[in-house]
């Protein structure tokens, strides 16, 4: 069979958008990291909860930014409501490191909730600057999410509400 280069381009573009960004991959590498983190935020952003279902894992724990900590039913069960969208969510990404099969990423988020989210009705639908630590173990061949602590800081809850 022969491919001509245009066919080739279309065969390559299919691969890659049936291959999501956590996929499996050789071994923790740093590019690998930072797309099971951009992949974390995409679950978030477009509330794909089947997606975030089978991306967290089994002992998933997280210190939410509604000031509770949650396993991992509990975020579904949260994310399946409505309790955590948002209008807006932005993040930089200020360091990460792998150690062993263990992945951190760190840095800041702003992210505006909607007026029916957890941070919506805590604090209103207006922008909010957050710190947060995504923590990642590497596990037969793909990231799964481990762990989150995301801080909503001071400066973004002074005002009124």
């Amino acid at each position: 069979m022969r491919c001509t280069p245009h066919g080739t381009i279309v065969l390559l573009a299919l691969l890659l958008l049936a291959t999501p960004a956590a996929a499996q991959v050789a071994g923790p590498d740093d590019a690998s990291l930072l797309a099971a983190d951009a992949e974390q935020k995409r679950i978030i952003v477009e509330q794909d909860l089947d997606a975030q279902r089978r991306f967290m894992h089994e002992h998933y724990i997280i210190n939410a930014p509604a000031n509770r900590v949650l396993r991992k039913a509990d975020a579904l069960a949260i994310m399946a409501r409505g309790g955590n969208a948002a209008e807006r969510f932005d993040r930089v990404i200020e360091g990460h490191q792998i150690t062993g099969n263990i992945g951190i990423v760190m840095g800041r988020e702003v992210v505006q909730p909607t007026a029916g989210s957890q941070l919506g009705q805590q604090f209103g639908a207006r922008p909010l600057s957050r710190r947060f630590t995504n923590v990642f173990v590497f596990e037969d061949g793909r990231w799964v999410f481990l762990a989150r602590h995301a801080t909503v800081i001071a400066d973004s809850t002074v005002g009124p509400r």
